[in-house]
């Protein structure tokens, strides 16, 4: 495991509350935690970091700008959603690209459903119904930090999944 892994891990409650002040939803900032795991799997700083705690959470925050960046477009989006209904979309993607991505969708869904049960229904739980960690944790009668070492293990095999594509 590596030391960025092992900030991450141990300071995984802490790095929420942090976000969650920063989206303004806890269920917003577990989305973000999760994608500083993803940032920190693929960071390879060029010098070396002296703070890694304090690495970790600037990654954070600076998922935290994105969220609010994003949220800001989608917004944009939605308003010439009316505009741009009937224009034929002439950037969409060929379909050779099309059956690549349907391919990786494909290896995701077997990677999720190769885990184990209580994994696939802690990440169904979370992701497709909504829930937050605690409200699945709840309703399963499993931890919250169980709750998140199921959804870090899928993450991770989905992760190696993306590293392969």
């Amino acid at each position: 495991m590596t030391a960025l892994t092992r900030i991450y891990l141990d300071h995984y409650r802490e790095l929420v509350d942090f976000l969650s002040r920063r989206t303004g939803c806890r269920h917003a900032a577990q989305d973000c935690a999760q994608d500083c795991w993803f940032k920190l799997c693929k960071a390879r700083p060029a010098e070396p970091v002296d703070n890694l705690r304090g690495y970790v959470f600037r990654v954070a925050a600076n998922i935290a700008v994105d969220w609010h960046r994003q949220r800001g477009r989608e917004g944009e989006l939605l308003a010439d959603y009316g505009q741009l209904a009937g224009v034929a979309d002439a950037s969409a993607p060929d379909t050779a690209h099309l059956a690549a991505l349907r391919q990786t969708i494909r290896r995701l869904e077997a990677t999720i459903l190769a885990q184990p049960p209580r994994t696939v229904e802690v990440f169904l739980r979370h992701k497709v119904d909504g829930l937050s960690h605690a409200q699945v944790a709840a309703e399963l009668g499993i931890s919250v930090s169980a709750v998140e070492k199921h959804m870090i293990r899928l993450l991770l095999a989905c992760q190696a999944v993306l590293d392969e594509a």
